[in-house]
């Protein structure tokens, strides 16, 4: 079975794009792609299908990595434009998070403690026409190299949303970042950085937020059962490290739940604890990792998943994916920098 297919079949209706309606773009992303890479370099690298792409394409809602997910930044004009002459490449090289905890321990016994002290997050008691997620991405955009070296876009999102489904988005591009220093100077010396340019947007929206296709409204399961479900707590705990990212990404998830959320992983195997640890945005959290082995047949590359949970709340903070072998590397990086409820947008 491919593995696209593999990720469809474990995130079930959690699929973002599972329900989404495109019209046809007037050029195809490959179209553009090549247009674009015709354009800012003689030999244009290839780009490498992978894993990673599919699965964080298809895993998080405000991923533009999936096809329905690339169509959609087309649409909404979201794709790095092209400068207007060359540029050096500058951005950072990126270090794994540090755990406290070097040789994983269970999880279950730290989550659950966690779990019983939980304080009111601000959205707890906060009220508002719209609920407001501001994150921050690295491993979204993608560039891979014949060799496999790797160029990604480092950008920042704010997304609000209504009860009765209706969505507004903005995002912008900071810049790039680089998963090793073989990377940064690979495409120092064959590459130019690409800035985003956001179209206007045609509403009575503030300027730079967009307006997207209705949604169905969802909302978290409140009974444990159901929630456990959502979680996919079936599949491997890799999988079901994906499923909490995404649940936070696109909820606010009340404190009742956010403790049920932490006793289901409690009880789950695979999950491993790495103390405390501070995240990209420098807040201190409490950390568990979770290994994703690709199926046997595919490429050999051992992953792992960290989620940091605040330690009061027990939010989650931030999310990473890390490729342990052959390589180890940080792949993609998802950070929740605020979320809450307003009556405004933009």
């Amino acid at each position: 079975m491919h593995t696209q297919q593999q990720v469809r079949d474990a995130l079930g209706p959690a699929d973002p794009a599972r329900d989404v309606v495109v019209a046809p773009p007037a050029l195809s992303a490959h179209d553009v792609i090549l247009r674009a890479e015709e354009a800012a370099a003689p030999a244009p690298a290839r780009r490498l299908a992978s894993r990673r792409t599919v699965l964080f394409g298809a895993a998080a809602a405000v991923t533009v990595l999936g096809s329905a997910g690339v169509v959609r930044a087309l649409r909404d004009g979201t794709v790095p434009a092209l400068p207007t002459s060359p540029q050096p490449v500058d951005g950072v090289v990126l270090q794994p998070v540090a755990y406290e905890v070097t040789a994983a321990e269970p999880a279950g016994p730290h989550l659950r403690a966690l779990a019983a002290h939980l304080v009111d997050a601000q959205h707890d008691r906060a009220g508002g026409r719209y609920t407001y997620h501001h994150t921050k991405h690295w491993g979204g955009m993608s560039e891979f190299s014949p060799e496999g070296h790797m160029m990604s876009y480092v950008y920042e999102r704010r997304d609000w949303a209504a009860r009765d489904g209706r969505q507004w988005g903005e995002m912008d591009v900071l810049g790039v970042e680089f998963p090793d220093a073989a990377s940064r100077e690979y495409y120092s010396r064959r590459k130019s950085t690409r800035t985003a340019t956001p179209s206007p947007s045609g509403s009575s929206a503030p300027s730079g937020v967009r307006e997207y296709p209705r949604q169905k409204p969802g909302k978290v399961p409140t009974d444990r059962a159901a929630l456990a479900r959502r979680l996919r707590i079936e599949q491997p705990a890799g999988y079901v490290a994906i499923a909490v990212h995404e649940i936070f990404v696109t909820h606010l998830v009340p404190r009742r739940t956010r403790a049920d959320i932490l006793t289901i992983l409690a009880d789950k195997p695979g999950f491993g604890w790495r103390g405390r640890v501070v995240d990209r945005a420098g807040r201190p959290g409490l950390a568990v990792t979770a290994d994703l082995t690709p199926p046997a047949g595919e490429d050999p590359e051992r992953s792992q998943m960290l989620l940091v949970f605040d330690p009061s709340t027990g939010e989650l903070l931030a999310y990473e994916y890390l490729e342990l072998a052959p390589r180890h590397r940080v792949l993609h990086y998802l950070l929740l920098l605020q979320t809450g409820r307003t009556d405004t947008l933009g």
